[in-house]
């Protein structure tokens, strides 16, 4: 039977095209570091020299210096003569490269402009820890091939699934740490099942491994167990005698032991909630789905993709009004010239630089929007208009293609035997337009969404009406029907004294006959 999943993983790896590329430019980068620090090493570390790297993944370099200190701050420094470096050498725009010195190890990010499309890097300066991490994953993975396809399909759905979280600064759960899952999981099946039983569960299809996986980590109790992948040793909260951390993944790095490689993924449990679903979608259709089944469920769907692009216009917006906000506080404070607004000054101005740091996609995007206009002639406009923000500026908006929903895969007879292509997500590039059709565009859209309110407001009003008439009829009806109660109420108590003043009066006459019936007697 053919293995899908292998083929699957197959055409998510790099081409050989792909690796020449990726080669040719870390050539350059090394050229790069060389011409910044002479004895210095630069070495590719992460999926690229482990050959998990997807068609879209980033490379990864750690340059190390000959007696370079390990604080934060000559890191920092690092970084920010190797940003200058790489912009001066043309290879990167100033927009595109930034610092993030957010992280827990200072990194540089920027995007290789020589290569077409431009190629990522990340570049740490560090101790040589991940190039020990990166020799220990090549060793395992050459001892067990197979663990590479498994590792690439699951880098594929979780960077499309949550692509908020394919960051461990973010809380996310980086690529090592996926490896060390995988690699952890077959130990721990190593140690459970036979001899036979293993062989026989390695050299079978991807797919159960796969459904094996997902049932592995579902159940996983994050309380109370810690994984050791070299061996494949499960920890009690007993055994290792700390306090547990709640729903957090903890994993021991195996090449330093005093390492807590998911320390930092706050956010996994959106991860495992995922994988709840995935397990119950695989396992209801088989091994025997075609590529455009296994591309659907591993792949975002349509409306998480919509909703997910919704979500990071609307975050992108808000930052646009922070920032906006806090550069006309900043113009207002230059103006002025008391020490109180130049102390206000430095303090905003030092925001503002935290603000970017902890925003690395922002930053480059308000990089890129002053480096265009300083390019222009015209003069600078007013960032700040009546809604708060600047028509002329671009602002961070998604693909208006990728918003329209797109259609789920039919899963019929003719396509399970049929289709054999891998449906892809449209990247094709965004059409260029004019300034002047982007302000038309802008203004529509305000206008229609003006309208939008308008409209919602006056049926909010109309509602408001309606619900004050029905109050007012219902407080009319109660006072009716409390009226008419009263009424009833009076009329009895009326009988009541009727029938009560005429028992007292059959009570008298009685007493009187009985009164003459004597005295006759006598």
């Amino acid at each position: 039977m053919l293995d899908r999943f292998a083929s699957y993983a197959a055409r998510l790896c790099l081409t050989a095209e792909g690796i020449a590329r990726r080669g040719a430019s870390i050539d350059r980068q090394r050229r790069v570091v060389q011409s910044v620090w002479p004895k210095a090493f630069c070495y590719p570390i992460g999926s690229y020299p482990t050959k998990t790297s997807l068609k879209n993944s980033d490379v990864d370099l750690l340059v190390s210096i000959p007696g370079q200190s390990e604080e934060r701050k000559s890191l920092i420094r690092a970084a920010t003569a190797m940003k200058e470096a790489v912009i001066g050498k043309c290879i990167a725009k100033p927009y595109n490269c930034t610092v993030i010195e957010g992280a827990r190890v200072p990194i540089l990010t920027y995007m290789d402009e020589n290569e077409v499309p431009p190629l990522k890097f990340d570049i740490s300066f560090q101790k040589e820890n991940a190039v020990r991490n990166t020799s220990y994953l090549i060793e395992k993975f050459d001892e067990r091939p197979f663990m590479r396809d498994l590792v690439i399909v699951i880098k594929h759905w979780y960077g499309l699934r949550e692509k908020q979280l394919n960051e461990v600064y973010r809380g996310g759960l980086g690529s090592y740490a996926v490896a060390l899952t995988v690699i952890g999981f077959f130990n721990v099946q190593r140690r459970k099942l036979d001899e036979k039983q293993y062989h026989a569960f390695i050299t079978g299809s991807t797919y159960d491994m796969f459904v094996e996986y997902l049932e592995f980590w579902t159940k996983w109790k994050y309380k109370e167990y810690t994984m050791i992948p070299d061996p494949g040793e499960i920890l009690t909260k007993k055994k290792r005698g700390k306090k547990g951390l709640g729903f957090m993944l903890r994993i021991m790095d195996p090449t330093d032991p005093e390492n807590d490689v998911g320390r930092a993924s706050h956010k996994v449990s959106r991860v495992f909630t995922a994988m709840v679903k995935l397990k119950g979608k695989i396992r209801r259709f088989g091994p025997d789905m075609n590529m455009g089944q296994l591309d659907y469920f591993l792949s975002a769907t349509p409306a998480e993709r919509k909703l997910f692009l919704k979500e990071k216009a609307d975050q992108d917006r808000n930052n646009m009004k922070l920032h906006l906000k806090l550069q006309m506080r900043i113009r207002k404070a230059e103006n002025k010239t008391s020490k109180a607004a130049q102390r206000s000054l430095t303090m905003m101005l030092e925001k503002q630089e935290e603000f970017l740091a902890r925003r690395p996609t922002f930053a480059a995007q308000v990089a890129k929007a002053e480096h265009l206009l300083k390019d222009s002639d015209s003069p600078e406009q007013d960032l700040v208009s009546e809604r708060g923000l600047n028509h002329d500026m671009p602002t961070i908006v998604p693909d208006k293609e990728e918003m329209q929903p797109q259609a789920a895969p039919e899963f019929d007879a003719a396509t399970l035997e049929n289709s054999e292509e891998l449906v892809l997500l449209d990247d094709d590039e965004e059409e260029v337009k004019s300034p002047e059709q982007e302000k038309m565009e802008r203004e529509a859209k305000h206008a229609a969404t003006i309208a939008k309110k308008r409209e919602k407001r006056q049926k909010l009003f109309q509602r408001r009406r309606e619900r004050k008439e029905k109050t007012k009829e219902m407080k009319v009806q109660k006072r009716i029907k409390e009226a008419e109660k009263k009424e009833l109420k009076k009329q009895e108590e009326s009988a009541k004294m009727a029938l009560k003043a005429g028992k007292k009066a059959k009570t008298r006459e009685k007493e009187a006959r009985n009164g003459w019936e004597l005295e006759l007697y006598r």
